[in-house]
């Protein structure tokens, strides 16, 4: 049996801050708790010398807010050449990483067209949901319909007042980039609640597929505490486990964490493709697990979804959805997305 090599990993103390925990790196962060010091994938080496991997331990975004980054760059000027170099965007939006960084940038967020290639794809981390709220780890497989069975449950809306307002947000930020004021990217003038509200749309005249929609106006119903027990919490996910496919659009940031629930509930993600920077993307054929719909080509989802759904049958259907959760546990969680990325992908190493 083949053992697992294990990844030593250093990060600089003079670059790190324990009170902003949102801006540690996720896998320092993880490691750092006392229980998962150590790990049969990982461990936290105390000199760079014993170190196969240097972690610049907060986020970029932290560094610009504390005007620290000359300090990073200086530092990374003193890594050995043979060490990997490895860091992270925080969040929905993006900054601007320095061109002289030639290191890794894990990131959720951001438009895969317009960033370098050092920018890497990084998942949603979340806990799993069949354990957490079903306390199981197997899926719930189901029976084939001739039509698709389509869900999604969430925060969609019409357009109004609100979506001139974040319009202009938008605009504004993007005009304190592009003045060099800010060192956010650039985004698109896009409207998230407005685009799902027209995918949804697009859906509901289709006669290719059936509906299984809860669209709220807020997101997460508007609640703001308490949240894993609220019963909109446990309606999502019955929402999903209900449904073959789940329509994923992204977010305030241009990824969706939706997306990454539905792989680990065992569903097919509709992944509207909005430029999207996905994990992985050179290890995982991405269209074996989800319908993959173009931005451009929206308007003709239910169509797309209709055709893939009669290429299956019970037995294959079921398949995907085993091959999705499969593909969640064993690639998308915190320590196997990481220890897939140092073993297999090679034109990194």
């Amino acid at each position: 049996m083949k053992t697992k090599k294990q990844t030593s990993l250093y990060y600089p103390k003079e670059l790190f801050d324990a009170s902003s925990r949102w801006h540690i790196f996720p896998l320092l962060k993880s490691l750092l708790k006392e229980e998962n010091a150590k790990t049969e994938l990982f461990l936290i080496v105390n000199t760079i010398q014993e170190a196969n991997c240097v972690i610049i331990p907060m986020s970029w975004n932290y560094y610009y807010r504390c005007n620290t980054i000359k300090q990073v760059l200086d530092y990374y000027k003193t890594i050995p050449s043979n060490k990997r170099v490895i860091s992270f965007v925080f969040g929905d939006k993006g900054v601007r990483v320095p061109r002289k960084f030639k290191g890794l940038v894990f990131r959720t967020s951001g438009f895969r067209s317009k960033l370098p290639k050092n920018h890497i794809g990084m998942p949603v981390f979340i806990e799993d949901p069949l354990k957490k709220h079903y306390s199981q780890s197997t899926i719930v497989q189901k029976p084939y319909a001739l039509k698709a069975l389509v869900g999604f449950c969430g925060q969609a809306r019409p357009f109004g007042l609100h979506n001139i307002k974040e319009y202009c947000k938008i605009t504004l930020k993007n005009s304190l980039t592009l003045i060099g004021y800010s060192k956010r990217d650039v985004e698109p003038i896009v409207s998230a609640a407005y685009l799902r509200i027209q995918i949804l749309n697009y859906l509901k005249a289709s006669h290719n597929v059936t509906c299984n929609f809860i669209i709220r106006k807020a997101y997460r119903a508007g609640i703001t505490t308490q949240k894993d027990t609220h019963p909109s919490t446990l309606e999502f996910y019955d929402n999903i486990v209900s449904s073959d496919y789940i329509v994923c659009v992204r977010g305030a940031g241009n990824f969706s964490t939706r997306f990454y629930e539905t792989l680990a509930m065992g569903r097919i993600p509709v992944f509207v493709n909005t430029d999207c920077l996905l994990p992985l993307s050179q290890i995982i054929d991405w269209k074996q697990h989800v319908v993959w719909v173009e931005y451009n080509d929206r308007h003709a989802i239910g169509e797309i979804i209709s055709a893939f759904h009669k290429r299956q049958d019970e037995a294959a259907l079921n398949n995907v959805f085993l091959k999705n959760r499969a593909l969640w546990e064993q690639h998308l969680q915190l320590y196997s997305f990481f220890n897939t990325f140092f073993e297999k992908d090679k034109n990194h190493i």
